[in-house]
């Protein structure tokens, strides 16, 4: 009863969707954030395929201080992925078939819906498929995230049309900041906005230093500037600074977006004498248009709630990032 209905709440979410927006035009995909919609049988899905698939999606994220699963995941048989639910923002298509030799999947965007994903998982048995899911858990969880991170910044660069001007003037960058970030404090070469709220809180900050070696990027390198350049100017109570959390020492990771090479840490920050902490995401790169090694950091202070959603969406910030071409444009320091 419970599968069925998800189920039905889907089919209405999406009819309702469909009978909102003018007819024959190439719609937006549908669905919440960060869920996606497995398209198999069900004797499948309750079987050793399925719940391989299950356990890759429902692996907790990254950097959070309590367990919360990747996705909220929902299943449906093949004969009821009809016209309106193809338009699901993120789709899996287990294809399982004697007809393979190996395992692959492909992934192909906008399909039937703008901003849709669907990926496609092909198998010659169940063994092989729930074997081959297992083994490439983190690219296809790192897929369906990042698919969700750009199209939160796409979004968010659609809300706010114009970049930050002080990120322009003093970084260097273009980067539009999600609104209500009205709290803002600046030191040289750093800035802080933050929605200073007692729930649910949200900072981004900005800071930059001289490039001057490769070994910059390396991990424990960024945690040593990211405590030294914090506990500097972010203070709490009893005269407390921030700093990094090392009871889960965080992720490490090198990425490109859009052409800009970045260094990503991720995990939890701390008050060093205070009770205030929660989850992070920081980034660095060279802005080659200065020589400066530019920091952009979001993290939030949600005590007692899911934090997933909320961290996902502040920060797909780091998504709308790029260099500007400078045509008298004062870089400010």
């Amino acid at each position: 009863m419970k599968h069925a209905a998800i189920f039905l709440s889907l089919i209405t979410s999406l009819m309702l969707l469909f009978s909102c927006n003018g007819g024959g035009s190439f719609m937006n995909a549908s669905g919440s954030t960060n869920e996606v919609l497995v398209v198999m049988d069900d004797s499948v899905w309750e079987g050793k395929a399925g719940r391989a698939l299950f356990d890759v999606l429902n692996s907790n994220v990254k950097g959070l201080p309590q367990p919360e699963p990747n996705f909220k995941i929902l299943q449906i048989t093949p004969e009821n992925f009809t016209r309106t639910i193809r338009m699901a923002r993120n789709v899996i298509i287990p294809d399982i078939s004697h007809l393979y030799s190996s395992s692959k999947f492909t992934a192909e965007l906008d399909k039937y819906a703008m901003g849709q994903v669907i990926m496609t998982i092909q198998a010659p048995d169940t063994a092989t498929f729930a074997g081959f899911v297992s083994e490439n858990k983190g690219s296809i969880v790192d897929y369906f995230i990042t698919k969700e991170l750009e199209r939160n910044s796409k979004f968010l660069k659609s809300q706010i049309s114009d970049p930050l001007s002080r990120a322009q003037q003093v970084f260097g960058i273009n980067i539009h900041l999600p609104k209500g970030l009205t709290s803002v404090t600046e030191h040289p070469d750093f800035y802080w906005a933050t929605n200073n709220a007692a729930q649910s809180r949200k900072d981004i900050v900005i800071y930059q230093f001289p490039y001057t070696t490769e070994t910059v990027f390396e991990r424990d390198s960024l945690i040593a500037i990211r405590n030294r350049t914090l506990g500097q100017y972010i203070k709490g109570s009893f005269d407390s600074e921030m700093t990094t959390a090392m009871v889960y020492p965080p992720d490490y990771r090198r990425i490109e977006v859009d052409g800009i090479f970045r260094a990503e840490l991720r995990g939890l920050w701390e008050m060093t004498s205070d009770m205030m902490g929660g989850p992070f995401v920081m980034q660095a790169f060279v802005n080659d248009n200065t020589g400066m090694v530019v920091v952009v950091e979001t993290f939030i202070y949600a005590p007692e709630t899911t934090k997933r959603n909320l961290m996902r969406n502040l920060e797909a910030t780091l998504y709308t990032i790029s260099l500007p071409q400078y045509e008298g444009v004062e870089i400010v320091s």
